[in-house]
This record gives C-alpha cells, sequence and structure tokens, in this order.
C-alpha cells in the first residue's frame, strides 16, 4: 500500500495561493483519483461534488476545513491515509472485513452542515473514528501487533500484543475543543478578541467520566486494559497545568469541586451520572489510563501514562 500516491504527498503547500489568495484544488483533485483510501472511503462520489463547492466558497464564518485537505495542504496526508489503507483497504477496494457503518462514519462531510456548531461538533466525531486508526498504527510503530480491531469487528477498540507477548485491550478516546471554547473563538473572529471564566476540574472531571466509560466498554476485554485519551492540541490548554500536576488520584478517582454546570450535565447520564463507589469500581478493572496530545500533525506525545489498580 505503500505505492500510492498519497503516501508521496508530504510537501507543506499552505502558503501556495493563486492570484484570489485562494490555495488551489487542482492538485488534490488529481491525488484523489490516484488514491483508493481517499476516492472509496474519505471522499466517496456521493459527497465529493459538494465537498468541492464548498471548499471553492470557502468559510468565511469559521473558516472551517476539511481534515483530509488541511493534512494534504500541511504535508501529513499520510497520517490520515496511510492507516485507512493499512487496516480497511486491499489492492483494489475496500477490504471486506471492513465493517460498514465504521466506514460511512469515515465519510468526510462534516462540514456541510450549515449550522457552525454542528460543524464543529461532527468533524470532534470523524476524528474520533479517525483515531482509533491512527493510534493503531502508532502502536505498530512501537513493535505492537494488532491482533483485533472495532474497524473489522465488534470488540475493543483495538487489540495488540507488546514485543514482550502481553496482550492488551484499548479503548480509544478523543478530545476536540469543546463547544464553550469554539463559540469563544467565533466570537473573536466576528468582533474582535473576546474570552470568559474556565473551570479547572470540570476538564478533569470530564476527563474521569470518558475514562469511567471506556472502562465499563473494557468490562469483558481480554488480557491487560488500557483506557487511551487522545486530546487535540487546541484543547489541550484545558488540560496541561491539571494533568502534568497529577492533581486526579487514579486508584481513589472522584468528581471534584462539582458546581452547577457539572451536575445538569450528570442528570443527561443514566441513574443520574455514577457515585463515587461506581467510579472506582469501574476504573479499578483497567490496568492502565494514557493521556496524549495529539498535534496539527496527527502525531501522539504521551502526557500520562497511570495506574488505575
Amino acid at each position: 500500500m505503500n505505492s500510492c500516491a498519497c503516501f508521496s504527498a508530504t510537501k507543506d503547500i499552505e502558503m501556495v495561493r493563486d492570484a484570489n489568495g485562494n490555495i488551489p484544488l487542482e492538485d488534490f483533485i488529481e491525488l484523489r483519483q490516484d488514491c483508493l483510501a481517499l476516492r472509496e472511503i474519505l471522499l466517496p462520489d456521493e459527497i465529493w461534488p459538494a465537498f468541492l463547492q464548498w471548499h471553492r466558497l470557502g468559510d468565511d464564518v469559521a473558516s472551517h476545513c476539511s481534515v483530509v485537505l488541511l493534512a494534504y495542504r500541511r504535508g501529513c496526508l499520510p497520517k490520515v491515509t496511510g492507516p485507512i489503507h493499512r487496516y480497511l483497504m486491499t489492492e483494489t477496494g475496500i477490504s471486506a472485513k471492513a465493517r460498514k457503518q465504521y466506514v460511512k462514519d469515515l465519510r468526510e462531510k462534516w462540514m456541510l452542515d450549515p449550522d457552525p456548531g454542528e460543524r464543529h461538533r461532527l468533524s470532534r466525531t470523524f476524528r474520533g473514528r479517525l483515531i482509533e486508526l491512527q493510534y493503531a498504527e502508532w502502536l505498530e510503530g512501537q513493535n505492537h501487533s494488532i491482533l483485533g480491531m472495532e474497524a473489522v469487528r465488534q470488540g475493543p477498540d483495538i487489540e495488540a500484543r507488546s514485543p514482550d507477548g502481553v496482550t492488551t485491550s484499548y479503548e480509544v478516546k478523543f478530545f476536540g475543543m469543546e463547544d464553550a471554547d469554539f463559540q469563544t473563538l467565533l466570537a473573536s473572529m466576528r468582533s474582535g478578541p473576546a474570552g470568559g471564566a474556565i473551570s479547572v476540574y470540570q476538564p478533569l472531571n470530564y476527563l474521569i467520566f470518558r475514562v469511567y466509560q471506556a472502562s465499563l466498554q473494557l468490562a469483558s476485554a481480554f488480557g491487560d486494559r488500557v483506557v487511551v485519551i487522545a486530546i487535540d492540541g487546541m484543547a489541550w490548554f484545558r488540560f496541561d497545568m491539571q494533568v502534568s500536576g497529577g492533581w486526579i488520584d487514579w486508584l481513589n478517582p472522584a468528581f471534584m469541586q462539582v458546581d452547577e454546570e457539572w451536575q445538569r450535565f450528570m442528570e443527561t447520564q443514566p441513574n443520574g451520572g455514577p457515585s463515587e463507589t461506581d467510579l472506582r469500581n469501574a476504573i479499578s478493572q483497567i490496568g492502565r489510563a494514557k493521556v496524549y496530545q495529539q498535534n496539527a500533525a496527527f502525531e501522539f506525545k504521551l502526557e500520562l501514562d497511570a495506574e488505575t489498580r
């Protein structure tokens, strides 16, 4: 698969613009014709005309742009297409093993929604699917062998064997910029600098909650169990000080400084959300919680590797 044209798309062309200040699409159009991952999964024919039209017009409200197209312009497209080729494609098309819903979720059409806020949420969902494949490829780069993936069968997101023979099941969660921060960004773009107070505890509570949810998903998984949280670089400021400072006691996890906003969020969860006992019981059943920061080039940086039992 490394012979596909997309693996040669490693030149940063983001600053190449035409006389009108736009970045030309012609080279990307040509590349799509030569790349099965782009043509069959990420940008299939049923969304391709609308995708092209949207990007030719541009987004004056939120400056949104396709994840795939940005990766191409920044010279890191293989970080997006590579794992798709590796796990979901054959030499001639989509693998028969690839789950239909998984493939459907990887169609990059989120930018076609007319509402900027909804586009932002849908783009996070798209990245959440992609991150599972990217992390599997990263594990293989660390000399792990991939034994199974949700992309091709039911079960944990990833099952892998380490170089020393240990089998581990992974559940992978992606955190993008939260909705409130995105709305602040929109306000800044519209009217100049904008901001507001933020809680240092609510992001940690959300992190604990998502690890709890992932732990429940791994309850019947085989071998060692690890929850992976990958946080986009644009959202990392919300977690940096607290994660780096070791604010969470992972052997006795508990929500901190619960306020009305967090209580309202918990009320939307089944049974009003987990109790402290529920948190401890679930999270103690996994072995580790790992937190990574993922930058704009889709590179993983390990920020936390915590024992949970």
